[in-house]
């Protein structure tokens, strides 16, 4: 430093009696109002003194600012600052005294003064002014959501005096498809016990047996012996851990009282205790499946069939995809045409679709075992045909005119093998997989059809 550098320094501290002996509480804070920096208030204000020069803005409050200017400042002086709106160039007066100042920066023989200076009144300005931040409101854990939805299903369905088997069954394929989204495991596990449960339902299948197989499902989750409803006949077994659990549903004809037992010395955690809740209402429901809710057998005062007449000659039956061609399936099941990019063709039946899944189970024929049953990913196919027969008419060529009013948008989709679709649409997303389309003719053969939507070349409307 040079020594009129030097000189010119000591005559500044002299003169401002900077008090660098008595530095502040470390960490202290003499302003109880928010502090903004010259980050927050960029673009918001500026400040001056009144009638001269701009000054920097280090941070202010309502009750005090710290700035940098060329002009002398001296502790225990009086301020008068402009503070300017940016945007509506409105000006307001503050009256400070000077706490602290003290020599910022030398630049040649320029110096820059930083006052810390305390408002005599509080300053109102829009740019101070904190928005009350209400309380966080506590969110129910996603889980509850889940849980929540079972039990309104179970609840819905025991309310009604004529219980519609198929709308049950609807709410519970949607639950199905929304629980197998979710990361949470046990959320998942709920999926598969669903996907094990709503075909057997949809089959008629004895519910001693949907029990069963809910056991198995549970048994690889939990170290599960049993689990039945509470006034299910049986012997409980000795040694062993029980737990009974009284899930509260609001209907008077169901009784969900639950009980399961477990290894002795077992103890559930928290997710094992909530896998345990769901089963609960699923269990329930089963318990509670009585005879009106199932399509009534046929009387015996129905005329019978006549007995064959061994002597008469037998026709061949036909084949088992042909014999359920024209009949009614069981809810939910649909007659499947499936087609691949490559042109490979499958039919089948499922029960099984969900458009926001990435595969789908294809059956030779309903309500056949697991094992017969083949899992098709959807991401390989061009689209996916609901028909009204699996074989249809092979002559017959649809026309790409409408001789309908389309119930949605007329669209013309053509595949990237060059095949051309002429139908209607109400679900067309271009960032989903894919999206229903009813064809144009009504005499068709396909109810409606499922086109993927990375097989598409071109799609049109019009």
């Amino acid at each position: 430093m040079s020594r009129a550098r030097a000189t010119l320094r000591t005559l500044v501290d002299a003169a401002l009696e900077v008090p660098s002996a008595k530095p502040s509480p470390r960490g202290a804070e003499r302003r109880t109002e928010p502090r903004f920096t010259a980050t927050d208030l960029e673009h918001r204000i500026f400040a001056r003194y009144k009638y001269g020069e701009s000054v920097t803005l280090l941070d202010l409050s309502a009750g005090g600012v710290q700035f940098e200017t060329p002009r002398l400042v001296r502790p225990d002086a009086d301020v008068v600052l402009e503070i300017i709106n940016s945007r509506t160039h409105e000006v307001a007066q503050a009256v400070s005294r000077v706490l602290r100042a003290n020599v910022a920066a030398l630049s040649g023989e320029a110096i820059t003064y930083r006052a810390a200076c305390a408002f005599k009144r509080p300053l109102s300005h829009p740019a101070l002014l904190v928005p009350a931040v209400p309380p966080a409101r506590a969110e129910n854990p996603d889980y509850l959501k889940l849980e929540l939805q079972l039990k309104t299903i179970i609840e819905s369905h025991f309310k009604r005096p004529l219980r519609d088997l198929s709308s049950l069954l609807d709410a519970l394929g949607r639950l199905r498809a929304a629980a197998e989204r979710r990361r949470d495991p046990i959320d998942r596990q709920l999926g598969v016990l669903l996907a094990a449960m709503i075909p057997a339902l949809q089959r008629q299948e004895p519910t001693a047996a949907i029990l069963q197989t809910l056991n198995e499902q549970l048994a690889e989750r939990l170290p599960l012996r049993a689990i039945r409803a509470s006034n299910a006949a049986g012997t409980p077994t000795q040694d062993c851990e029980s737990v009974t659990l009284n899930v509260c549903v609001d209907a008077p004809s169901a009784s969900m009282a639950i009980t399961a037992e477990f290894p002795a010395g077992f103890g559930l955690d928290a997710s094992q205790f909530r896998l345990l809740k769901l089963s609960a209402y699923l269990v329930g429901l089963l318990d509670n499946w009585d005879a009106p809710v199932l399509p009534e057998p046929p009387s015996a005062s129905m005329p019978q069939k006549p007995e064959p007449d061994p002597d008469a000659e037998q026709a061949p039956p036909p084949p088992a995809e042909e014999t359920g061609a024209h009949s009614e399936l069981p809810h939910g099941w649909n007659r499947i045409v499936l087609r691949y990019t490559d042109g490979q063709l499958l039919r089948g039946y499922s029960n099984d679709f969900f458009p926001d899944r990435a595969c789908l189970q294809l059956s030779p024929r309903v309500g056949c075992p697991a094992a017969e049953r083949i899992v098709v990913p959807i991401a390989r196919l061009k689209a996916l045909f609901f028909v009204k027969d699996l074989h249809g008419d092979r002559t017959r060529v649809d026309g790409q005119t409408f001789d309908q009013a389309p119930p949605g948008r007329k669209v013309q989709v053509t595949f990237r093998d060059g095949e051309v679709m002429t139908g209607s649409t109400l679900s067309y997303k271009p960032n989903e997989q894919g999206f229903f389309v009813t064809p144009a003719a009504a005499a068709s053969n396909n109810l409606r059809a499922y086109v993927v939507t990375a097989a598409i070349r071109h799609l049109r409307f019009f």
